[in-house]
């Protein structure tokens, strides 16, 4: 199993990017996501649980989905609690769709800057595990997580801009 690890500062307030974080998607850096159904969302307290379903496009070669038996089509699942006392926003997202050859595990951690409550720090954590290849697993690990952190970036910018437009919509509003 590989992991990886690591923090960046948001210029904008908890409120913001927790409205950012479940508004990313669409968004054009990162167009593999097709589809995402909100399965569940219930408050208890003042907790906001949300469940959803994430259908993406796996831009793989047609010959590699037929040796692995799949479709083009890597469904995530992901969920969310949404701790209005504590101000966090905690996002576990894991692969549903080949299972058997690896796992990933995505936990996303927002909560305030704790110097300056005008930022929200996000702490990321992504764990791979490749199943069944004994001499491969290590240097396949390696990769799909290279590769996840490569579209990092990716992901931190959408969210930002989500917030910006949101910082818009709110100067926008009367009164």
């Amino acid at each position: 199993m590989k992991t990886w690890q690591d923090e960046h500062i948001f210029n904008f307030s908890w409120d913001i990017m927790v409205r950012a974080a479940y508004r990313k998607y669409p968004n054009p850096r990162n167009p593999n996501i097709k589809s995402i159904d909100v399965l569940e969302r219930r408050m208890e307290g003042r907790r906001l649980y949300s469940h959803r379903l994430f259908a993406t496009l796996w831009n793989v070669p047609t010959i590699v989905l037929t040796i692995l038996g799949s479709n083009p089509f890597m469904y995530i699942n992901e969920q969310s609690e949404c701790n209005l006392e504590n101000k966090t926003l905690t996002i576990a997202a894991k692969n549903l769709s080949l299972t058997h050859l690896f796992r990933m595990d995505e936990l996303l951690e927002y909560r305030v800057h704790p110097i300056d409550p005008s930022k929200t720090v996000l702490r990321q954590t992504s764990r791979m595990s490749v199943f069944g290849i004994p001499l491969l697993g290590g240097m396949l690990e390696s990769i799909l997580l290279g590769s996840y952190e490569s579209t990092v970036s990716n992901g931190r910018l959408a969210v930002a801009e989500k917030a910006e437009q949101i910082e818009l919509e709110d100067t926008s509003l009367p009164g």
